[in-house]
């Protein structure tokens, strides 16, 4: 029997599509199973780069085996608590309202 991946987008606060800002972050250990490590800088689409200064949690919403597994962080840059996403290899932030 197989899977097909469903994604979380829109529930358990994962942004949906529209809402979502695509950005480079540097993953020094990523895990060998497919999932991301801890976030180390984090680089936006214009240019500008920010070190995370540390991770204060890390979520997962579904699985790895159904496809559609989504990890939120919640980190520190430059004093300010942020929220970034991992998904399928993605990395994105919510798009500021």
């Amino acid at each position: 029997m197989g899977y097909t991946r469903h994604s979380l987008a829109g529930t358990c606060g994962i942004p949906r599509e529209g809402e979502r800002v695509y950005i480079r972050v540097d993953d020094p250990d990523p895990s060998d199973d497919g999932t991301p490590g801890w976030p180390a800088r984090v680089h936006w689409g214009d240019g500008r780069c920010w070190r995370v200064s540390r991770v204060l949690s890390r979520n997962e919403f579904g699985r790895a085996f159904f496809g559609n597994l989504c990890v939120r962080y919640e980190v520190e840059i430059r004093g300010k608590i942020r929220l970034i996403w991992w998904e399928h290899g993605d990395w994105f932030v919510s798009r500021l309202r």
